[in-house]
């Protein structure tokens, strides 16, 4: 079997891993991690989510699953903690995004508070290519 071959079937079994898994597991620290990811957008879906939680930081970055591509990406978020936006941008370029160079926001997190992202990645074109909603925080919120 080919590598892109190979790739390609491993991301379909992460994406269905996650569709029906929801993607739940528990990190360091006692968190957990939800992400959902819009159904009826998987077959356009060409980035992965990560969450990164430090002690004092959180750091969400999406990585195409192309290895070999870059572009450029206009991408939407909002950042809520406890019903708060902390953080958002409505259409911010992002240029020359690839697997070694995707998209990273960060934040200051406290601890005891669930934190929430809702992400929109858009090509040029302004078609959608990810969209998604992970929420991070101590175990039971």
């Amino acid at each position: 079997m080919s590598d892109i071959l190979k790739v390609l079937a491993i991301s379909f079994l992460i994406l269905a891993a996650i569709t029906a898994a929801g993607n739940y597991y528990y990190g360091a620290g006692g968190c957990i991690q939800v992400t959902g990811v819009s159904e009826n957008n998987m077959s356009s879906d060409i980035f992965m989510s990560e969450t990164h939680a430090y002690d004092d930081t959180l750091v969400f970055r999406y990585i195409p699953y192309d290895t070999n591509v870059t572009g450029n990406y206009h991408i939407t978020y909002s950042i809520r903690t406890d019903g708060n936006t902390l953080a958002s941008q409505d259409g911010k370029l992002y240029e020359n995004v690839s697997f070694d160079s995707p998209i990273a926001v960060g934040i200051t997190r406290e601890s005891g508070s669930l934190y929430e992202i809702e992400m929109l990645i858009e090509d040029m074109q302004g078609r959608t290519v990810h969209r998604s909603i992970t929420r991070i925080g101590p175990q039971g919120q």
